[in-house]
């Protein structure tokens, strides 16, 4: 199975690293420092348990490659429309592309009925349906990953925990087809669990609920999810963040109830800033629409009262606009 990596910043360098080590047909669309950098030395991952050098095949040109069974577009999803334009020729008619995007997915809408919500493409999301058209829903397959990552230096992804990494994969259609049963067979080979879902829209929403609460209260704090779930304050913030995430979920007809002491626990929380804190640190833009805007826009659609969203939304736009890092939807 030939499968593309599109994107070579944490979640795709770790997948690449992953699947490279044990031994799968596997490259990687890369560019810049990250690209200048994997050319010359080889793709370094770092763990817990040690540090391990790989040589993939790497280009800037997804020409080099060809059509692809599976591509898995791992950029944040304000790159997707570029993605989307730049992908082609990696597409062949049978291609299954996998999104590794925190937040609600451009595919959501494909064939789901919910309060207020057309079938089509997202307007946060995406305005002009450049998405839709260029990937074609069809193909999609969803991705939620949980692996805490980050990109000390081009060419070098460090996974900071000793447990496994977890990409769970789901269809919207809920059907699994042959070839995302194969790349979830190929990420279980490279150490990485990958189970298959039938409900992935509920998948999304459980993952979004410790998004909304932790991205949030790291940007503002600009502090580890640990240290903030250590502070009562900060703490009771985040639970009231789940709780509205977990009413949204709800209105769509997906009940994912959650231990709110147990998801707020410090003792359970990694002592890692989140991948919205890392992008704000480093001058990256920040996903703010998928993870907070769109929850929020179903919120209203649906009638549901999300008080501290709505103070904790406009908070991280004005943060993220003053940094230039953050561009509304048109």
């Amino acid at each position: 199975m030939r499968i593309c990596i599109f994107g070579a910043g944490a979640i795709g360098s770790f997948v690449t690293a992953k699947l490279a080590a044990s031994g799968a047909d596997v490259r990687l669309v890369a560019r810049g420092p990250a690209l200048d950098a994997i050319r010359a030395q080889g793709l370094r991952l770092e763990t817990p348990a040690g540090a391990e050098t790989v040589q993939v095949p790497v280009s800037d040109d997804p020409a080099t490659f060809g059509p692809q069974d599976v591509v898995l577009v791992a950029t944040k999803a304000h790159g997707l429309k570029a993605a989307a334009a730049a992908a082609q020729p990696l597409l062949g008619p049978e291609t299954r592309v996998v999104f590794a995007q925190n937040g609600v997915p451009w595919w959501y809408a494909h064939g789901f009925a919910a309060p207020g919500l057309a079938q089509g493409p997202l307007a946060a999301i995406d305005p002009d349906g450049a998405i839709w058209r260029g990937f074609g829903p069809e193909r999609a397959v969803g991705c939620t990953a949980f692996a805490p990552n980050s990109v000390p230096a081009p060419g070098v992804v460090r996974y900071g925990a000793t447990y496994p990494a977890k990409f769970a994969l789901g269809q919207p259609d809920g059907e699994v087809a042959p070839k995302t049963a194969a790349f979830a067979e190929a990420l279980q080979a490279a150490g990485i669990e990958a189970p298959v879902s039938t409900d992935m829209r509920r998948d999304v929403w459980t993952k979004l609920l410790f998004n909304v609460a932790t991205a949030s209260t790291c940007v503002l704090t600009g502090s580890t999810i640990k240290r903030n779930m250590s502070d009562p304050g900060v703490r009771q913030i985040a639970r009231a963040l789940t709780a509205e995430t977990v009413a949204i979920a709800a209105s769509h007809g997906f009940d994912v109830a959650v231990d709110l002491d147990r998801q707020t626990d410090p003792q359970t929380r990694p002592d890692h800033k989140s991948s919205m804190l890392q992008d704000f640190e480093a001058g990256r833009r920040m996903e703010i629409d998928p993870i907070f805007a769109v929850p929020a826009d179903f919120a209203r659609a649906a009638g549901v009262a999300t008080p501290v969203l709505d103070v904790v939304l406009p908070l991280l736009r004005q943060k993220a606009l003053a940094a230039g890092l953050y561009e509304p939807a048109a």
